[in-house]
């Protein structure tokens, strides 16, 4: 399993270049970074991390063809893609948080949509004029002459059954976002069955887990900081928390979605109506959070998703990332690479 960072979008494109080029000094095979409504594009971020680096790859998470028509998220992706010298990654997904403060939400014909966005992308070439008649979206032409270096990966959003088995017929890979263990051997399960149902092989298949990473020297610095973020995992569907709180709990934690979505947008660790222990519950069993001391722990999860299937995994970084990325390197990256 490969160790890759995602990194906080708010980042400057400067900064991005200094991140990467620590992530590669340590091996890391590649960095993503999250597409929120209000940061620095992240294509323009990237810029600077192209850069300042020569092996590791790079791209944005998740990008929704309902925001950057497919056309335009393919000039800028083999823009990217050919700055970086064929080292490009992008996640396409069918909605999030910037389709929500453009009031797009929800989003009709969302699996069809991503469904063409990745045809499209998959078509492009330098040497043929690609044309394409969706039911969502249309291009009259395409061929970008210079886009002549090895084509971008493409992954799809994917953590349910629908989304998991689209990337297996189209996609290079995917991207699942907050899968605990309890519910890996199925969602690995179905990627298995969609590569085989389309004659695809499991080898050269990525497979991607986006999973929070709170480790610092203060353990109450770091679970102040995933108490703070803990909206955003899985958006505790009830699917999503069912493996480990009482159905009581349960029924507590969706009914105060709303209370959770306020404390997150308020940067708070404390959600109201919510106890101390259901807190530290969500907090133990959807992230990867801790001190020093808890990284041998960590790493003994992280084996327990390589074993499940994943060949890839994305910790997703918040605050101090040059320090996350240093221990990440030192500590973690020699037990998988």
């Amino acid at each position: 399993m490969r160790i890759h960072v995602i990194i906080e979008p708010k980042a400057s494109p400067d900064m991005f270049g200094e991140l990467g080029a620590l992530a590669e000094s340590y091996g890391l095979e590649a960095v993503w970074t999250a597409n929120h409504d209000s940061a620095r594009d992240p294509f323009i971020c990237f810029t600077g991390l192209a850069r300042a680096t020569k092996h590791i790859r790079l791209g944005p998470v998740a990008i929704s063809p309902f925001e950057y028509h497919p056309l335009k998220m393919a000039n800028l992706l083999f823009a990217l893609n050919e700055l970086s010298h064929g080292r490009t990654n992008i996640v396409v997904g069918g909605g999030g948080g910037t389709l929500d403060a453009m009031g797009k939400l929800p989003v009709r014909n969302m699996l069809k949509g991503v469904r063409e966005c990745i045809e499209i992308l998959k078509g492009v070439s330098p040497d043929e004029l690609l044309k394409y008649d969706g039911e969502i979206f249309q291009l009259k032409r395409y061929q970008p002459v210079w886009a002549t270096d090895e084509p971008p990966l493409i992954y799809v959003a994917a953590s349910r059954s629908k989304m998991l088995e689209l990337a297996t017929e189209l996609a290079d890979g995917l991207m699942m976002s907050d899968v605990t263990l309890p519910l890996a051997d199925e969602s690995i399960k179905t990627v298995h069955e969609g590569l085989a149902k389309y004659g695809r092989s499991r080898e050269g298949f990525h497979i991607n887990n986006l999973y929070a990473w709170h480790v610092k020297k203060d353990k109450a610095e770091a679970i102040d900081e995933a108490k703070r973020k803990i909206w955003v995992r899985g958006i505790l569907g009830r699917w999503y928390v069912e493996p480990f709180l009482s159905p009581q709990d349960c029924d507590l934690v969706v009914s105060k979605w709303g209370a959770f979505a306020r404390s997150y947008f308020a940067n708070s660790p404390v959600v109201e109506g919510i106890s101390d222990e259901i807190m530290d519950a969500l907090v133990d069993n959807i992230t990867l959070t801790g001190d020093y001391n808890d990284v041998d722990k960590h790493i003994a999860e992280l084996k327990k998703f390589e074993a499940a299937g994943f060949t890839e995994f994305g910790l997703r970084l918040y605050e101090n990332p040059a320090e996350s990325i240093k221990l990440i390197g030192e500590a973690v990256v020699p037990a998988f690479h």
